[in-house]
């Protein structure tokens, strides 16, 4: 009877131990909401970031209001809040700094 009990506990600090050590160790992303929120930027620094990045023809990401992620180049400023960015040869969007959430220098 005691050999049985000894061989349960040895069996249940054997699965807990395993467990433990694949919860510190692992990340399996089991949770369905992972994706992080970013906060959208004041508009005063989106403006500041856009004419900055237009000037230094820096190569950006930027994250539109939907969460949808563009990379590319603003390569025009139509007025103070609408760029012309490029995503790639082919693909163009005129862009109003109101549909931005952020900007990302890449």
């Amino acid at each position: 009877m005691q050999a049985k009990q000894l061989h349960n506990r040895f069996t249940t600090n054997l699965i807990n131990n395993t467990t433990n050590f694949i919860n510190n160790n692992f990340d399996f992303n089991l949770k369905n909401d992972t994706k992080t929120q970013i906060k959208q930027m004041p508009l005063m620094q989106l403006k500041i970031f856009a004419e900055q990045s237009f000037q230094k023809n820096y190569s950006v990401v930027i994250t539109m209001l939907n969460d949808k992620q563009l990379h590319g180049k603003f390569i025009s400023q139509v007025n103070q809040n609408k760029f012309v960015f490029k995503v790639n040869s082919n693909f163009f969007k005129i862009i109003t700094l109101d549909q931005i959430k952020s900007i990302n220098l890449v």
